[in-house]
């Protein structure tokens, strides 16, 4: 009997290159003034639409053809960079994220269309809302607490070139986790709508 292999899973939306490259240098000239633990590789960027957790190798060919049917009735997107946020304590977040803007309803009836179609996969939805975003750092490692105004005096990456930080959206991707690696994220499929 051969033993399962458990591959770690969800779907999102890809983060263009050249967004992704803005974030880079972006990233760069803000971890000196906000101390977190961990900074997210910009190769790892992306918009979650659902995580799946550890999963049967053996299923992703079920979940790709999920996601085909989904791409036949999805449209694109136009999406854009916004606000920086916090998730956790909000002396000592625990997630820095960016958040995107656009069309944000279409982004959540996406999210929503891939959670339903997977429910039947065995994959439940998530039962907080749904909050699209792009997570930069994690951990607050700060030594007095967060001050959350701070936030406000940051400038959102190359803010004065705006039409950088917007793009338009037709994909969705299944990826994997590899937790020990940098990036951490390789696209194990594609899709296009």
């Amino acid at each position: 009997m051969n033993p399962v292999i458990l591959v770690r899973l969800f779907v999102a939306v890809p983060i263009p290159p050249e967004i992704k490259h803005v974030f880079a240098s972006w990233i760069d000239q803000i971890k000196p003034h906000l101390s977190f633990r961990k900074w997210v590789h910009p190769e790892d960027l992306h918009i979650t639409l659902q995580f799946l957790g550890d999963t049967p190798s053996g299923s992703v060919s079920h979940i790709n053809q999920v996601l085909n049917d989904i791409l036949t009735i999805s449209n694109p997107l136009s999406l854009r960079v916004d606000s920086l946020g916090i998730f956790g304590r909000s002396t000592q977040p625990s997630v820095l994220w960016v958040g995107v803007g656009g069309d944000v309803e279409g982004l959540h009836n996406l999210q929503r269309r891939v959670a339903d179609a997977l429910t039947p996969l065995g994959f439940s939805p998530e039962e907080r809302n749904y909050h699209p975003h792009l997570t930069i750092a994690r951990n607050y490692i700060g030594k007095t607490p967060f001050d959350r105004n701070m936030l406000s005096t940051i400038t959102k990456p190359n803010s004065s070139l705006q039409d950088l930080l917007s793009w338009k959206s037709n994909e969705i991707m299944l990826y994997r986790s590899h937790l020990n690696k940098r990036p951490m994220y390789e696209a194990i499929s594609i899709g296009s709508f």
